[in-house]
């Protein structure tokens, strides 16, 4: 049964806020006042909420909002989303249909940056409570809910600030839910039920620069081994020897999940763990499924030279690693200089963030979230899911054994791929959705 909220109200908030160019850049010289201007309309928008949750700023722009339950003896449930954007760059603007920062409502849509990443959890998250409220519902549980400001730029201040401030209070939660996976319509090939993805875990993020020398000089008389030649053999052993494949717990139950729905595959998949030797031979062969079975390492940047008739005598490539559960940075740099014992590599570490913990899959906030789901999509599979991106959950590891990492939207492959790109957009049936969900999940947890 759906809750008598105001649809129409939370479709025009999610315009408004769509409307704040709150957009971060690595360097945080972001425009201050718009993302105080953000604030403001929340305050604005939701009193029943700013009358009854005491708030706290951390770090001047990301809200943290308490909501006292009925037994202040059971550990508090968290919500968390992030309300920046990722720029719009000039040379796609004629890609877009409508104009990327208007919240323009088309076609049963509202349209805009930030629709799906994460302004919608945000405000589905403030219409959910502050209906409650006003229907003088009363949590279990007390109840957090915290906004990020920076978490496309990797949440230093915003999520992480937040995590600080939970831990100098000594507060642990039983649940932490963030973004993450979704139900995406043919995500999964050959599966004839469309899935709920539910992320229990985040891939490792590294990026490191690999560096080496070779014989400068005038390139009319070139020796026979160059940088750029020797960084090439570098790029191509390790292309040509991924790391190990392996079977995690979550790709585990993801797999047994699918396999009554997978024609042709289901004994393979329900007996993944005894045929893993086979059935990675067919994983590695899909893009999607072979980055959930392995570390994987991706070059995204060279350089070198510096003029056409110049022999450079430094050549480096910049590789992206995701790293798998069991795999860490360390192990994944060893392997790197394992596959290359002829060259003398020198690696520089830029960003470091080893594999998360997989959150427990059998505690009671998991089985409830589980259950919520299937409340608002009684159709889907719902099957827990490995992340190779990373949300601002990763600044909560040390608050909960449960983080989980959904959106509760139903979407295509081509909506959901417009995330960072041109159209992104929302339907007014996922906005219901989504708000159904979270009052359910307050109800529920």
């Amino acid at each position: 049964m759906k809750e008598n909220f105001d649809l129409q109200s939370a479709i025009n908030h999610l315009s408004k806020a769509i409307q704040f160019k709150t957009i971060s850049y690595p360097n945080y010289e972001m425009d201050y006042k718009i993302f105080s201007g953000f604030l403001e309309f929340l305050e604005s928008s939701y009193p029943n909420i700013h009358k009854k949750c005491p708030k706290e700023i951390i770090n001047k722009y990301s809200p943290v909002y308490y909501w006292k339950g009925k037994d202040s003896k059971l550990k508090p449930l968290l919500l968390i989303a992030h309300y920046d954007v990722v720029p719009v760059e000039e040379s796609t603007l004629e890609d877009w249909e409508v104009k990327p920062f208007k919240g323009i409502l088309k076609d049963d849509y509202v349209w805009g940056r930030g629709t799906l990443d994460n302004k919608n959890q945000l405000i589905s998250v403030m219409e959910a409570i502050e209906y409650l409220i006003g229907e003088e519902f009363t949590p279990k549980r007390d109840i957090y809910f915290a906004f990020g400001f920076d978490e496309e730029i990797g949440g230093a201040k915003g999520a992480k600030g937040i995590s600080q401030y939970f831990e100098e209070k000594n507060i642990e939660f039983e649940a932490v839910i963030d973004e993450g996976g979704a139900i995406i319509e043919g995500m999964m090939e050959g599966l004839d039920k469309t899935a709920a993805l539910v992320g229990v875990a985040e891939k490792g993020n590294t990026n490191i620069k690999i560096s080496l020398t070779g014989k400068g000089g005038h390139s009319s008389m070139p020796p026979k081994s160059t940088a750029i030649e020797r960084l090439s053999k570098v790029i191509k052993n390790v292309n040509d020897n991924p790391m190990p494949a392996r079977l995690t717990k979550p790709v585990k139950s993801m797999m047994v999940a699918m396999a009554p729905h997978m024609e042709g595959k289901t004994f393979a998949l329900k007996n993944i763990e005894t045929l893993f030797p086979i059935v990675k031979k067919v994983l590695e062969k899909n893009p999607v499924t072979n980055s959930l079975i392995r570390t994987t390492i991706s070059f995204t940047m060279t350089g070198g030279g510096e003029a056409p008739n110049v022999l450079p005598q430094n050549a480096w490539a910049v590789a992206n690693l995701r790293i798998l559960q069991g795999d860490s940075i360390e192990s994944t740099i060893n392997h790197i200089k394992k596959v290359n014992p002829d060259f003398d590599l020198e690696i520089e570490e830029i960003l470091l963030q080893e594999p998360s913990p997989i959150s427990n899959m059998e505690s009671d906030s998991y089985k409830k979230l589980i259950s919520t789901i299937y409340e608002i999509y009684p159709d889907v599979l719902v099957t827990p899911y490995l992340m190779s991106g990373g949300t601002d959950a990763r600044h909560y590891y040390n608050l909960s054994n449960n983080i989980y990492r959904f959106m509760a939207v139903h979407v295509t492959q081509k909506d959901f791929d417009s995330i960072h790109s041109s159209n992104e957009r929302i339907s007014f049936e996922n906005i219901s959705n989504m708000i159904n969900f979270y009052i359910k999940l307050i109800k529920n947890i």
